[in-house]
């Protein structure tokens, strides 16, 4: 069943109204307290980084700052905090008594910071909705547990294209804003697919080292996409002792058997939940035509050696990789486990569960 992890935490917003294209150069923001007024309010907006008084008689603050769509400016003061855009529109942020922020601009409809609040209310119904129909499917005592997961995965994959699809909207009406990487980071599809949209973003949003980052980790991950060769890499397990312990992924890879290979750390839940999947296929197919290498990522040696020897990792094993493999086959997340063919060709990527005995059954027929 797959994982129920939506990243749209990441802070994305929605408006299918196309946002103003030509924002005013300047920002006003106006801040409005209840009863608890603080003294001052530190204001950090891109390069600058300012305190501001309040005036006690109106329990309020006005700031003018510059516009900047492709980032947050945060307000903090004792008891409040807040993010905004600086869209171009006034805008006003009514701190309450509980230290909860609401801002609205003036002009809601040529608004990127309305376009975020909305995406906010629409996420946390959405949120509410899902929660509350996984929670019924898990109570029903009627359901036996494959019933109950069968139900859940019908729940997660309507959530899943619904949130697609609310996203690709977002990002057609905001292509030059911080929103559009959001909606970016939360599209279901191929890579080719996700470097034609980038390459339509507008140039500034284009030129976000997020965005930078993001292409460049599609691109490297189509560079070792399934079909494709492997790519080598070196490692110094002990740097101590690195005469003896480098080691080659080509001294595993391309050398005539297929090859299941999982990136892991000690640390990591999940990679630790694969491990008896792993291990009933190494038993099972461990042979002269197969076999498995395990290589530890983002990870401390000393905490690697015993987590393998405690998890029964009996095959072979690369240790203190770091992010040289994740950067170089574009991970982004562990436990991703491949199938590598006998030549070094990649058959299957990112494998888990059942699918694991499934492609090494299949590739050895």
């Amino acid at each position: 069943m797959k994982t129920k992890n939506f990243i749209l935490m990441l802070a994305a917003a929605s408006m299918l109204l196309a946002c103003n294209s030509n924002p005013s150069e300047k920002t006003v923001l106006v801040g409005q307290y209840d009863n608890k007024v603080p003294d001052q309010v530190h204001i950090v907006a891109g390069a600058i980084d300012t305190l501001v008084r309040t005036d006690p008689a109106t329990h309020s603050f006005k700031i003018e700052l510059p516009t900047d769509v492709l980032g947050f400016a945060s307000i903090d003061s004792e008891d409040h905090s807040a993010r905004v855009i600086l869209d171009g529109t006034p805008l006003n942020i009514h701190f309450d008594d509980e230290g909860e922020a609401v801002v609205t601009s003036s002009k809601p409809k040529k608004s990127v910071q309305a376009a975020y609040t909305a995406f906010n209310d629409w996420m946390q119904d959405f949120m509410t909705q899902f929660r509350s129909d996984n929670e019924a499917v898990s109570n029903n005592a009627n359901l036996t547990s494959e019933e109950k997961e069968a139900k859940q995965e019908e729940i997660y994959e309507a959530a899943a294209a619904k949130v697609n699809t609310h996203c690709r909207e977002i990002l057609a009406n905001n292509k030059d804003n911080i929103l559009a990487l959001m909606a970016l980071s939360n599209i279901d599809a191929e890579d080719s697919e996700l470097l034609e949209i980038i390459d339509g973003l507008g140039e500034n949003v284009r030129a976000m080292d997020q965005v930078k980052e993001m292409k460049k980790g599609i691109e490297v991950r189509m560079e070792t996409a399934e079909g494709k060769m492997f790519k080598d890499f070196t490692i110094v397990q002990d740097p101590e002792n690195a005469e003896a312990t480098t080691v080659k992924f080509s001294d595993f890879i391309g050398k005539g058997k297929y090859m299941i290979v999982d990136f892991w750390a000690s640390w990591c839940g999940p990679c630790r939940g694969e491990m008896p999947n792993l291990k009933a296929v190494y038993d099972e197919f461990h042979g002269d035509k197969f076999d498995m290498l395990s290589v530890a990522v983002w990870d401390n040696p000393e905490a690697t050696k015993p987590a393998a020897e405690e998890l029964g990792i009996v095959w072979n094993q690369i240790i203190n990789a770091q992010q040289i493999p994740t950067d170089l086959y574009g991970i982004e997340g562990i436990p991703h486990i491949i199938l590598f063919g006998p030549d070094g060709t990649i058959v299957k990527r990112n494998l888990r569960g059942e699918e694991i005995r499934k492609a090494v059954a299949e590739a050895l027929k």
